[in-house]
C-alpha cells in the first residue's frame, strides 16, 4: 500500500516510532519499529519534520488504536518537500491563533480540519444549487462583473479604469440576468462574485462575495418563495448525505422545517413589538431579525422566515411597487441572518423609468433599460449569499471564516 501526505505528527519513544499522515481525507498512521523497520529507513523516519510531505509504502494492518482502524508498516518512504521551522500558525489545532492571523496564512490554516470543512462543505452547497437549478429547468448563464453604471444604484460600488473609460465592479448581475428573459430564456441562475462598497467592519459583511442569483418569468411572489424553499429544502438533503463528518465536527443537527413561514413586514414589526425588540419604520434592524427568528423557531419550529411587502423606500429601483409606498420585494431570514433578497421586479419599461427617477437616479445610466421596451414578461427572482449561508448552517462567529480569501476594507492579501 502507498499513502501521502503532511506529516501531521511525531512520536519518537526509541524504537518505536508514530507518525500520523494527514491529507484531505483525514489521518492515518505509519508504525516503524526497530528490529522489524528496516534501520536506515526508521532513522530517516526519526528526522522527519511536522508539515513535510512525504510518501510511504509498506503492508496495511488493522490496529483498533490508529486512527481509521490500521497503520502501516513502512518499508519505503519518499521525502517530497521540506517545511520551514517554524511554522506561521498552528495546525494541529492544539493552539489556537486569531482569526486575522489565520487569515494571514489561509491555505495554511486549511489544513486544520476545521477550517479545511468550512470550504469542502461550502463546494456541496454550491453543488447541491447546481443540481436543484439544472432539475427544475432554469439554465446557466454567465454574466459580466465589469458594468457601465452601478448596478443597485447608490454609491456603495468600486470604479476601474475600463481602458479610458469609467466603469464599474457589479454590484450584483441583476440587470443582466434580468435582461436575458428577454430573449425567451425563461428560467436562468448563475453564481459568481459580486463587488459592494461598504465600509463596514462587521462580522456579517464582504466587500466581495459569491452570489447565487436566479431570475425566472412568473405570476406572483409565491412561485419565487416557492422555488427558495425548494432549493434550500434540496440542499439541506444533500448535505446531510455528503457532509455527516462536517456537521459532526461542528455539533451541528441540519434540520429543514416542513414549511418556512411567510410573513409581512408589517405582521413582523407587530410581532416584534410585542416581544418588546426595537423596530424600524423602513427596514429591519439586526437586532429585528434574530428576534423574529427566535420567535418563528418558537412558534413555527423553523430557524428561517420569508419576510415580505418591505417599504419601497429602502428597496432598489427595479422592485416592482405595491401600492404608493409598499413593493413586492421579499428577504429571507435564517438563524438571525439575512441570507437572501429578491421580490418580483418591475418589467413596465415606463414604470421602471419611474422607479428610477424616483430613486434619484438618470435612467440615461443604465443600458439595460432598452431591452424593456420590447415586451418583458413579468419576472422575479431572487440573490443569496454563498458565505453567509455557510456561515449560517455552521454557526462560524464571522463571515469571512466562510470566505477562502475574504476582503473587506482593509484587506486584500492574500
Amino acid at each position: 500500500m502507498k499513502i501521502a501526505g503532511w506529516v501531521h505528527d511525531i512520536r519518537d519513544l526509541g524504537k518505536l516510532v508514530f507518525v500520523t499522515l494527514r491529507d484531505r481525507e483525514g489521518i492515518v498512521q505509519v508504525t516503524a519499529k526497530g528490529g522489524v523497520t528496516d534501520e536506515i529507513l526508521l532513522e530517516r523516519i526519526k528526522k522527519l519534520g511536522k508539515e513535510w510531505v512525504i510518501s510511504v509504502s509498506g503492508k496495511a494492518d488493522a490496529n483498533e488504536r490508529a486512527p481509521n482502524g490500521f497503520e502501516i508498516k513502512p518499508d519505503s518512504m519518499e521525502i517530497i518537500s521540506e517545511s520551514e521551522v517554524p511554522l506561521p500558525i498552528e495546525v494541529t489545532g492544539r493552539i489556537e491563533s486569531n482569526p486575522d492571523k489565520r487569515i494571514d496564512w489561509r491555505f495554511l490554516d486549511m489544513r486544520r480540519k476545521e477550517s479545511f470543512a468550512v470550504f469542502r462543505m461550502q463546494s456541496e452547497i454550491a453543488r447541491a444549487m447546481g443540481e436543484f437549478m439544472a432539475g427544475d429547468g432554469f439554465e446557466r448563464i454567465f454574466s459580466s462583473r465589469l458594468t457601465g453604471a452601478a448596478t443597485e444604484g447608490g454609491t456603495e460600488y468600486f470604479p476601474i479604469l475600463y481602458f479610458n473609460k469609467e466603469a464599474f465592479l457589479a454590484q450584483s448581475p441583476q440587470l443582466s440576468k434580468e435582461s436575458v428573459l428577454a430573449s425567451g430564456m425563461d428560467k436562468v441562475w448563475e453564481i459568481g462574485m459580486v463587488y459592494r462598497a461598504e465600509p463596514h467592519h462587521t462580522t456579517r459583511h464582504l466587500c466581495e462575495y459569491v452570489s447565487f442569483d436566479c431570475e425566472m418569468v412568473c405570476d406572483n411572489l409565491s412561485d419565487v418563495l416557492d422555488v427558495e424553499e425548494k432549493m434550500l429544502s434540496y440542499i439541506f438533503l444533500k448535505l446531510n448525505e455528503r457532509c455527516k463528518s462536517i456537521l459532526e465536527l461542528y455539533k451541528v443537527d441540519l434540520v429543514f422545517p416542513k414549511e418556512i413561514p411567510r410573513l409581512s413586514f408589517d405582521e413582523v414589526n407587530k410581532i416584534l413589538k410585542k416581544e418588546k425588540v426595537a423596530t424600524e419604520a423602513h427596514d429591519l434592524t439586526p437586532e429585528g431579525e434574530r428576534g423574529i427568528c427566535r420567535y418563528c423557531e418558537k412558534k413555527y419550529g423553523s430557524s428561517f422566515v420569508f419576510v415580505t411587502g418591505f417599504p419601497f423606500d429602502k428597496k432598489p429601483f427595479y422592485i416592482m411597487k405595491d401600492g404608493k409606498k409598499g413593493s413586492f420585494a421579499f428577504d429571507l431570514l435564517y438563524k438571525g441572518l439575512e441570507i437572501t433578497s429578491g421580490g418580483i421586479r418591475e418589467h413596465r419599461y415606463n414604470e421602471r423609468v419611474a422607479n428610477i427617477k424616483e430613486k434619484g437616479i438618470n435612467p440615461e445610466d443604465f443600458d439595460h433599460l432598452r431591452f424593456f421596451k420590447y415586451g418583458m414578461p413579468p419576472h422575479g427572482g431572487l440573490g443569496m449569499g454563498l458565505e453567509r449561508l455557510t456561515q449560517t448552517i455552521l454557526g462560524l462567529e464571522n463571515v469571512r471564516e466562510a470566505s477562502l480569501t475574504p476582503r473587506d476594507p482593509d484587506r486584500l492579501v492574500p
